[in-house]
């Protein structure tokens, strides 16, 4: 939904207000929201639930300040004392102010609540707020707060108003505001993702498409064909039958090596202590092959054969991968990796086709994206390899979507900027 722009809201007096708004409401032509109330206390509580929804509230110009000291002070003598009308005596400055705020260029929206209707002063601001909601292009917000709502402010001024947006809580307030920012920012920046979809297969797809077994899960080694067929990069590795072709194979991988056992029916290698990590000489490897194998047969695990694997270990571990959903087809998924994607749950979901800015927004919503961007030290991981592999996945599910179930890289070791991503892992299953 967020992919495309919908807005979410969880009840009917959500909907029916935010959809008030975004009728009435021009594009913005600011992302700044200024807070008004002439309660102290009420301006500070909503301004502070208004900045951990995200809304920008800037700090308004030095003129405009030095403007609005030069009135308030003179505001709030004359705003109190009432004659025996109930209306204020002497000049009311309440437009100015309104006025003033409306006129600084960092804000787009105007926030005012009224928390308790106090008729010599809440019946001629709910005025001023129409009128200069009249003149202005910018939107003007009204929390009107009593819980009576029979007040000739609210019910005749604010609800007759075609410019003011009222709400009578500060949530929905809030909600409203932030759909009407976020769809305005979305349409700005919105380019159809079909209108460069691709229209032909890759020349991936033919060297994919042999991969394939219908109904069957496919080897670590053969899935990791498929990525590299798609030109993501695996480890230096060979798949081996013996235990002296296993020697000859870390000999040219490259010491240290990783051996994991290789067959169409392995999900969890670790877990039945079929990887063998950081292995530095050949007693080690052929000690490790035996081991391997005897396990397999144990187990009852069919095997292809054994890898012998580069070792890489400084990155951060990421998952990427594809799940065909019921509704929307082939998705593509990415998240923090190794045990963290089934602790932490923390992963970000996009239907193809999306482009570059969609895969950096997928990155944005995790939780853990600070892991990426380097902590206690720790130097930044490559997010361009990162990007690059997502949407290399991506093409994978769009020209493969009606061949392959799932996909999983994981981990995906991105290395430190500059140095690439690897996919260490792999798990597909064709449909």
């Amino acid at each position: 939904m967020r992919q495309f722009g919908v807005i979410r809201v969880d009840g009917l007096d959500e909907l029916q207000d935010t959809a008030a708004l975004l009728a009435r409401a021009r594009r913005p032509s600011a992302e700044g929201v200024a807070v008004y109330s002439i309660s102290g206390g009420t301006g500070a509580h909503f301004s502070d639930l208004a900045a951990e929804a995200g809304l920008l509230l800037p700090t308004l110009s030095a003129a405009k300040q030095a403007e609005l000291h030069q009135w308030i002070p003179e505001y709030l003598s004359v705003a109190n004392p009432v004659d025996n009308g109930g209306h204020p005596v002497g000049d009311w400055r309440g437009r100015k102010i309104i006025d003033a705020i409306l006129d600084d260029p960092q804000v787009g929206v105007l926030i005012c609540p009224i928390t308790g209707p106090f008729p010599p002063m809440s019946d001629k601001l709910a005025q001023d707020l129409v009128d200069a909601a009249e003149e202005t292009d910018k939107l003007v917000c009204v929390v009107w707060g009593s819980p009576v709502g029979t007040e000739d402010a609210y019910r005749r001024t604010l609800l007759g108003s075609s410019r003011v947006a009222t709400f009578r809580t500060f949530a929905n307030c809030i909600t409203a505001v932030r759909a009407h920012l976020d769809h305005h920012r979305f349409t700005a920046g919105y380019r159809s993702p079909f209108d460069e979809a691709p229209r032909t297969p890759s020349p991936s797809f033919r060297k994919a498409q042999a991969l394939m077994r219908p109904g069957q899960q496919l080897s670590e080694h053969a899935a990791k064909q498929l990525l590299r067929a798609y030109g993501i990069r695996v480890p230096r590795e060979q798949l081996v039958t013996s235990a002296a072709a296993a020697v000859r194979a870390a000999g040219l991988v490259g010491y240290p090596v990783v051996m994991k056992a290789s067959g169409p029916q392995l999900a969890h290698k670790t877990e039945l202590g079929l990887v063998k990590v950081g292995l530095t000489s050949a007693s080690q490897v052929r000690d490790a092959y035996r081991e391997l194998t005897d396990i397999a047969r144990y187990e009852d695990v069919p095997l292809d054969g054994v890898l012998v694997c580069q070792m890489v270990e400084r990155g951060v571990e990421m998952v990427v991968g594809v799940t065909h959903d019921a509704l929307f087809g082939p998705t593509v998924t990415v998240g923090l990796g190794g045990v963290l994607v089934e602790v932490l749950r923390d992963a970000a979901v996009r239907v193809p086709p999306f482009g570059e800015d969609q895969a950096k927004a997928m990155l944005s919503e995790l939780r853990g994206r600070t892991l990426v961007s380097g902590v206690r030290g720790a130097a930044p991981a490559d997010v361009d390899a990162l990007v690059e592999v997502v949407l290399r996945v991506q093409r994978m599910a769009l020209e493969l979507g009606d061949e392959i179930a799932e996909l999983d890289i994981n981990p995906l070791m991105v290395l430190p900027r500059g140095q690439g991503a690897v996919a260490l892992d792999a798990f597909a299953v064709c449909r």
